[in-house]
């Protein structure tokens, strides 16, 4: 939930959905490198998240 909806929806679509580029693109009407563009910013949004989580739990 911490992620902003736009970043949210193509992980759900791509990794628990399994859709591919381009079914996402038609779902959300963006271009397929915008898609593209999202998954790789929201996976290093989801990774930096984790992290912090992660060490913040250690302490």
């Amino acid at each position: 939930m911490e992620l902003p909806v736009h970043f949210r929806e193509v992980v759900l679509l791509c990794d628990l959905e399994e859709l591919s580029y381009q079914e996402i693109s038609l779902a959300v009407g963006v271009p397929v490198g915008t898609v593209m563009s999202r998954l790789s910013r929201a996976r290093k949004a989801l990774r930096a998240l984790l992290t912090a989580k992660q060490e913040g739990a250690r302490r």
